[in-house]
C-alpha cells in the first residue's frame, strides 16, 4: 500500500524534464546579467531535490574573502542590484542583505557570499553552500533524491519544514542529510518514529558538544550542528507523524485538507497587527513575536487566568495573535503563595494581609486582583522593535473564516485524525 501511495505522491511532486528545462532557461536569463562575476547556481534545484512548482533556485555570487563581511552587505549588493536593473527585484534580509528576483513566475534568490577554500572557517553563514551542494550531489543517487522529495513534501504537509525562526523545523539540507544517513524516505520515518531527545545522528563525528533536541553534525563542518534550528515541538510532531504514517499510510500527510471548523472552547481573543516598516528581517521579527507570545502567556498566568494556548500567525506585514483562556471571567481575589516558614518572612508579611500558615509550612495570603483589561494586557505584552499598529482586537463569538484560527481552535492536526 505504502509503495503505491509513495509512487502516486512522487508523480505529483517530481518535476518533469520540461519543468527543469523551463526553469533553466529563465534562470539563465538572469545569470547572463551577472556575466564576469563568479556566479553559481545552488539550492535544491542544483542538487536535484526540488519539488514541482517550487524551484528553490539560489544563485550565489562569490567575492574574494579579503573584501570582508561589510563589503558583502554594502558594495556587493549595489553591484548586484545595478547588474539586475530591469528585473523585478526585492531586497530581503538574513545575516546580510540579498536580492529576490521574480522573473516569469520563478523566484530566484541572488546571494552575495565570500569565496573560501574547503576546510576554511566561513566568514558568513552562506559561505559553506558550495560544499553542501558538492556533498549532497556526491552522496545521493538519483533515486535517493526522489526520496528526499518525498521527505520534504511529508514535512511540508505536517508543518515541520523550514529552519527559519517562524517554523523552527527541518531545513532542506537536513532532509537531504537524513536520507544520506538512512537511505530512503521510509527508513527515515522508521528511525524517527522511535526518537527520544536528544536525538543524535552522526554522519561524521562532532568536533564539539551540542545541546539541542536534534544533533546532526554538518559533514562539511563538524563543529556546526546542522539540526540546531529544530525545536523539541517540531521534532516531536515529526516523530508522531512518522509513527502514524507507518501504521496507516495516507496522502493526507503530504497534502493535508483544510482544517475543519470546531466550536469555540473557552474564550478566544484575537489581536491583529500591521507592521509599518519596510526592510523587515523576518527571523528578527519572529524572534520578537515568539518572546511576545511567551510574555502574554506568563503575564496572564500570573494574573490568575488559566491560559490554554497563545499562538501567532502571519508574515512580515500582517500578524495575528490568538489567545485562548479557560474563561475571561475570574474572581476579584486570588490565593497568594508566600515563602516557607524557615525563610525570611518580613517582606511578605509587610506587604500582605490575611496571612496564614498552610499545611505545607508556607505562608499564604488573599490578594486582590488588578482590574486590568485582558485586551490591554495583551497589547502591552506585545513587544516588537519594528513600528506597528493594532488594527483590530475582538473576542471570537462565531466560527472564524481564517484557516489559522480554525486550526488554532481545533488543535488536532489534520494528518492525525
Amino acid at each position: 500500500m505504502s509503495e503505491e501511495l509513495l509512487k502516486k505522491v512522487l508523480d505529483k511532486i517530481k518535476p518533469t524534464r520540461e519543468d527543469e528545462e523551463k526553469v533553466k532557461l529563465i534562470v539563465n536569463e538572469v545569470i547572463e546579467k551577472l556575466n564576469g562575476l563568479d556566479a553559481e547556481i545552488h539550492g535544491s534545484f542544483r542538487k536535484g531535490t526540488w519539488l514541482k512548482g517550487d524551484a528553490d533556485v539560489d544563485v550565489f555570487v562569490f567575492f574574494p574573502k579579503n573584501v570582508g563581511k561589510e563589503y558583502i552587505s554594502t558594495e556587493a549588493i549595489k553591484i548586484l542590484r545595478d547588474r539586475l536593473s530591469g528585473f523585478d527585484i526585492t531586497t530581503a534580509y538574513a545575516e546580510h542583505p540579498y536580492l529576490i528576483v521574480n522573473h516569469k513566475g520563478i523566484e530566484i534568490d541572488i546571494v552575495p557570499a565570500l569565496k573560501i577554500e574547503e576546510g576554511e572557517k566561513p566568514i558568513t553563514a552562506v559561505d559553506r553552500t558550495p560544499f553542501h551542494t558538492e556533498f549532497i550531489n556526491s552522496h545521493l543517487s538519483e533515486e535517493q533524491k526522489d526520496e528526499v522529495r518525498l521527505l520534504k513534501r511529508f514535512m511540508k504537509g505536517i508543518g515541520v519544514y523550514g529552519a527559519e525562526i517562524k517554523v523552527r523545523g527541518f531545513s532542506g539540507y537536513v532532509t537531504e542529510l537524513l536520507v544520506v544517513k538512512f537511505g530512503s524516505f521510509l527508513e527515515v520515518l522508521k528511525n524517527s518514529s522511535k526518537w527520544k531527545p536528544p536525538v543524535k545522528i552522526f554522519i561524521v563525528k562532532p568536533e564539539r558538544d551540542f545541546k539541542c533536541p536534534l544533533i546532526l553534525p554538518d559533514p562539511v563542518d563538524p563543529s556546526r550542528n546542522a539540526g540546531a534550528a529544530v525545536s523539541l515541538k517540531r521534532l516531536a510532531e515529526f516523530s508522531i507523524a512518522s509513527r502514524y504514517f507507518l501504521k496507516n499510510p495516507s496522502e493526507k500527510f503530504f497534502f493535508p485538507p483544510e482544517p475543519a471548523g470546531d466550536k469555540i472552547k473557552g474564550d478566544v481573543l484575537v489581536t491583529k497587527i500591521e507592521i509599518l516598516d519596510n526592510n523587515v528581517v523576518e527571523d528578527l521579527l519572529w524572534g520578537q513575536i515568539n518572546k511576545s507570545v511567551e510574555k502574554i502567556f506568563n503575564i496572564l498566568r500570573n494574573y490568575g487566568y488559566r491560559v490554554i494556548d497563545v499562538q501567532a500567525y502571519g508574515d512580515v506585514k500582517n500578524l495575528l495573535f490568538a489567545l485562548q483562556l479557560e474563561s475571561k471571567e475570574i474572581g476579584n481575589y486570588k490565593l497568594n503563595q508566600g515563602p516557607p516558614f524557615y525563610m525570611n518572612l518580613d517582606d511578605f508579611i509587610s506587604k500582605n494581609d490575611n496571612i496564614w500558615v498552610g499545611e505545607d509550612g508556607r505562608l499564604y495570603s488573599i490578594k486582590e486582583r488588578r482590574n486590568d483589561k485582558i485586551e490591554d494586557i495583551v497589547k502591552s505584552a506585545i513587544s516588537l522593535k519594528y513600528n506597528y499598529k493594532v488594527v483590530e482586537q475582538y473576542w471570537l463569538d462565531r466560527e472564524p473564516k481564517e484557516p489559522c484560527l480554525k486550526a488554532f481552535l481545533r488543535k488536532t492536526p489534520t494528518w492525525l485524525k
